[in-house]
C-alpha cells in the first residue's frame, strides 16, 4: 500500500497546481523510495526510460513550437470561421 504513495503526490501536486513535470518526477522518486530503491537506482531508471522513449517525446517537443506559431498567426480564428461556415451550410 505504501508503494502507491506516488499517486497521492500526483493528486496533491495537481490539486495545488504545481508544475506537472515536477510533480511527476517527484512522484516517481517517492514511489521508487517506497519500493526500496536507492536514489541512484531511481535516477538511472528515469534516464534509461527517457533514452529508450526519446523517439516518442521528440515529435511532441517539436510540435509545441509549431502549434505556437500557428496560434500566433490566427489558427483559432480560422477554425472558428470554418466551423461557422459548416454550421451555416
Amino acid at each position: 500500500m505504501i508503494k502507491l504513495a506516488g499517486l497521492a503526490v500526483v493528486a496533491l501536486g495537481f490539486a495545488l497546481r504545481i508544475n506537472a513535470l515536477l510533480v511527476i518526477v517527484v512522484a516517481g522518486i517517492v514511489t521508487g523510495l517506497a519500493a526500496g530503491l536507492s536514489l541512484q537506482e531511481i535516477v538511472t531508471l528515469i534516464g534509461k526510460f527517457f533514452v529508450d522513449n526519446r523517439a516518442l517525446t521528440l515529435p511532441v517537443i517539436l510540435m509545441v513550437p509549431v502549434v505556437g506559431v500557428l496560434e500566433r498567426h490566427g489558427l483559432q480564428e480560422r477554425v472558428a470561421m470554418l466551423v461557422r461556415r459548416l454550421t451555416a451550410a
